[in-house]
C-alpha cells in the first residue's frame, strides 16, 4: 500500500482523492451486484458488476502507467535538450564538471534537480557511482551507457577518443528516441482512426437495428 501511496504522488495525483475515486464506485458496483443478484435470485448480476468495478479498477491502473510513461518520455526528452548543450561545451574544451557547471542553466525545470544532485555528488564522490545513480532516474539503458563515457572522459582528461565515443553514443540514443516518438506518434493515430472506425459502425448498427424496427411497427 505504501508503494502504491509513493507511486499516486510522485506522479502528481493527491493520494486520498485517488483513492475515494478508486474505492467509492467500485464498493457501489459490487453491492448493487449483490443485491441485484439477491432480487432476482441470479449470481449473474453480482459476476457482471464485480466485472465492471475489476474494469474500473484496471483503469486506474492504465491511467497510472501512462502518466509515468508520459513523465518519463518528457524527462528522456529534457535529458537529450540538456545533453545537447553539454557536448557542445565539451567539444569546445571544458571540462566535464564545468561543462555541467556552465550548461546548468539550460536545463528544464524537471531534470535540473537531477543535474544538480548529479553536481554535488561528484564533488564528494570521484568515483563512477553518481554518474550511474543518475542514469538510474531515466529507466534506460542507454543513458548508463552515455553517463558512463562521460565518467570515462573525467578519467581520461577529455581525450579526444572518449569525447568522441560520447558523441556517437550520444547522437545515436537521439536518433533512436525521435524515430520512437515518430512511430509513437504514428500508432496513436493509427488507434484515433480504428477507434473512429469502430464507433461509426457502432452507430451505423444501431441506426439499422431502428429503422427495421420502426418499419416493423409502422406494417
Amino acid at each position: 500500500m505504501k508503494n502504491l501511496k509513493n507511486k499516486i504522488e510522485n506522479l502528481g495525483y493527491i493520494y486520498k482523492n485517488e483513492l475515494i475515486l478508486m474505492a467509492v464506485p467500485s464498493l457501489i458496483f459490487v453491492v448493487l451486484g449483490i443485491g441485484l443478484a439477491i432480487i432476482f435470485k441470479s449470481l449473474i448480476f453480482a459476476l457482471a458488476l464485480i466485472g465492471v468495478s475489476l474494469i474500473y479498477l484496471f483503469g486506474f491502473y492504465y491511467k497510472y502507467s501512462k502518466k509515468e510513461q508520459t513523465l518519463n518520455n518528457k524527462l528522456i526528452d529534457s535529458f537529450i535538450s540538456y545533453f545537447g548543450f553539454f557536448r557542445i561545451y565539451i567539444a569546445n574544451g571544458d571540462s566535464v564538471y564545468l561543462a555541467l557547471n556552465k550548461t546548468l542553466e539550460f536545463a528544464p525545470n524537471n531534470i535540473k534537480p537531477y543535474i544538480e544532485g548529479l553536481i554535488s555528488e561528484i564533488d564528494k564522490d570521484k568515483t563512477i557511482t553518481p554518474f550511474i545513480r543518475f542514469a538510474g532516474y531515466f529507466k534506460m539503458k542507454l543513458i548508463e551507457d552515455i553517463m558512463i563515457s562521460i565518467y570515462e572522459m573525467i578519467e581520461n582528461g577529455n581525450n579526444l577518443n572518449y569525447i568522441n565515443q560520447f558523441t556517437s553514443i550520444f547522437e545515436n540514443f537521439k536518433i533512436r528516441v525521435n524515430k520512437s516518438n515518430s512511430e509513437r506518434r504514428f500508432a496513436k493515430f493509427d488507434s484515433f482512426i480504428t477507434t473512429s472506425l469502430v464507433g461509426s459502425g457502432a452507430v451505423m448498427i444501431i441506426l439499422v437495428y431502428g429503422i427495421i424496427n420502426l418499419i416493423g411497427e409502422i406494417a
